[in-house]
């Protein structure tokens, strides 16, 4: 019954009321008065309510006891207990709904944020280390950050092509200020980049940095995509349950609920907590919501965790630069070692 906890939990106006001990309902004094001051009052024909318990044989839902009902209130009752029951459930869903879209909206926004905002970090941080070098390469740098707002926002693949894309691109620009005496053609510097991505890893010019940031970097959006998308896919999937029709089997369960008592004439007799819990998870489990909805929910709370912690999409985004001027240092530093690897010694 955990699966459906959020719902259930918002359809508890169904069950207010104490729960009953052993023997409780033997206490209670059956009688017609409240029932019919209940259903007059929402309009109900007194004249279809009995003043007295009269013989239920005719009753098709409700127990064939001494009743309050005739059979004109029985069916009415089942299509206004079945309407109230529907808008418990859509208030409740609908509420869900609205939950589910604030999350992703506010996730969506503080994400676009963060790369926005690593992307300004980037950009005064290599102003100050590289200067006019920076101003002349800045569509390369942008560039990244506009790759990994699409991979987020629009296509969702492509990710590991962008880092390995903006290092070849990087190392285009950054070889031949290692060696102003040389003309490098397009083809000569296109063949470079071809060996530094090779798998053999024969070529390092950046060191461990392209490998580390494509790590973190990778695992933080993956998991930040699943989890706006996890949020989207929630609000849908509710919508569409909200939808659904309730079954026969739900309508003559909610009857039993909270109908049949007015029948009974103990229309103020508490209902039982885990009666009403078994009908509303009935209902709700037979418009697929369970088991499907658990594994959903445990799924989001697992991603949850997970953006929050090891695959923190703020950390990742804070070390973009960092990683990159520490890339960018080694192929300095190395120069010689990466030269002699491509030009010979």
């Amino acid at each position: 019954m955990s699966r459906l906890r959020t719902l259930l939990l918002l359809l508890l106006p169904l069950c207010l009321g104490p729960s009953l001990g052993p023997g409780s309902e033997a206490k209670v004094t059956r009688s017609c008065t409240e029932t019919r001051q209940i259903l007059g009052s929402r309009g109900y024909s007194l004249s279809l309510l009995p003043p007295a318990p009269i013989s239920g044989e005719h009753l098709r839902i409700c127990p064939q006891e001494y009743t309050c009902c005739s059979s004109e209130v029985e069916e009415r009752l089942n299509w206004d207990t079945e309407a109230t029951f529907r808008g418990l459930v859509e208030k409740s869903g609908s509420f869900l709904v609205h939950t589910l879209a604030a999350l992703h909206r506010k996730f969506n926004g503080a994400f676009l944020e963060m790369i926005s905002s690593a992307e300004h970090s980037l950009a005064l941080l290599f102003h100050r280390s590289y200067g006019q070098l920076y101003s002349q390469h800045t569509p390369l740098f942008t560039g990244l950050f506009t790759r990994l707002r699409d991979y987020y926002e629009k296509s969702g693949e492509g990710l590991d092509d962008a880092l390995v894309d903006f290092w070849a691109q990087l190392l285009e620009k950054m070889f031949p200020l290692l060696h102003p005496e040389y003309n490098f053609s397009p083809d000569y510097l296109f063949c470079i980049t071809r060996l530094a991505a090779s798998a053999d890893d024969s070529l390092k010019p950046f060191g461990d940095s392209p490998h580390r940031l494509r790590l973190q970097v990778t695992r933080a959006m993956v998991a930040a995509l699943a989890f706006v998308q996890g949020l989207e896919t929630g609000k849908d999937v509710v919508n569409e349950v909200l939808k659904m029709p309730i079954s026969e089997g739900c309508r003559r369960a909610v009857m039993r609920l909270t109908g049949c008592p007015l029948c009974q004439g103990v229309p103020s007799l508490p209902r039982c907590r885990g009666f009403c819990l078994n009908v509303a998870y009935g209902c709700l489990s037979s418009q697929t919501l369970d088991p499907d909805w658990g594994t959903y929910l445990d799924g989001l709370l697992f991603l949850a965790e997970k953006i929050q912690g090891s695959f923190s999409f703020e950390l990742a985004a804070q070390s973009i630069g960092v990683k990159i001027a520490e890339g960018l240092m080694y192929l300095q530093e190395n120069s010689v070692a990466v030269s002699t690897q491509v030009l010979g010694p």
